[in-house]
């Protein structure tokens, strides 16, 4: 039987941790379902407090239907908010939101000046690119408890915006990769922080 040292115990702790965010991370789920979309849509329908205008609610609903089940990033162009108190209480609530789905922001800029754009387009004041695990997990958010706060504050959190979902064709952030390096990284510090210990070797 193999002998349990503390190197192959620290080995399997990082292992566990890499698994669990591997898992938490996703991005390469199933497409959603007609159930599972007609339920998210009936949710939606069903809301008392607001409805979404009918061009963005046919939009969401040829992104379901279309859905790869494959993360998406959605690419948020901003005017500075009318209200910065809202806007911040919105990050308050949107941010944990998204982490426990597997979202993350991964892009956040701010023009400094103007470029080449076509005659007559307004500018923007902010870029802002949010990573969602699948669309599944987008409609999830806009469907749950908390679902009527979230608009209420976005609502006073941006003067305008204009909101369109990517897919990924290329990119040097590989972060699976940069959070394996990064373990990697971790464990080679502790190993040499604890070889020093008679217990890291008897384990």
């Amino acid at each position: 039987m193999m002998r349990m040292t503390g190197p192959r115990v620290l080995i399997a702790v990082l292992a566990v941790f890499y698994g669990v965010f591997v898992w938490w991370y996703g991005g390469a789920g199933k497409p959603l379902t007609p159930e599972e979309t007609a339920h998210y849509f009936a949710l939606l329908d069903g809301r008392t407090h607001s409805h979404p205008n009918p061009s963005l609610r046919a939009a969401m609903e040829t992104l379901a239907w279309n859905d790869d089940g494959r993360e998406l990033f959605m690419v948020n162009l901003i005017d500075d908010p009318e209200d910065p108190e809202a806007a911040a209480a919105y990050n308050r609530l949107i941010i944990p939101e998204l982490l426990k789905r597997g979202g993350i922001p991964v892009f956040l800029a701010r023009p400094f000046g103007r470029f080449m754009e076509p005659e007559g387009l307004e500018g923007w004041d902010q870029v802002a690119i949010v990573r969602y695990r699948s669309f599944r997990d987008l409609l999830e958010m806009i469907t749950s408890e908390r679902a009527q706060e979230i608009e209420e504050l976005k609502a006073g959190s941006v003067s305008k915006t204009h909101v369109f979902p990517t897919h990924v064709q290329f990119s040097f952030i590989w972060v699976r990769f940069i959070v394996a390096v990064l373990l990697v990284a971790l464990g080679l510090a502790l190993h040499l922080a604890l070889r020093r210990f008679a217990f890291y070797a008897r384990n």
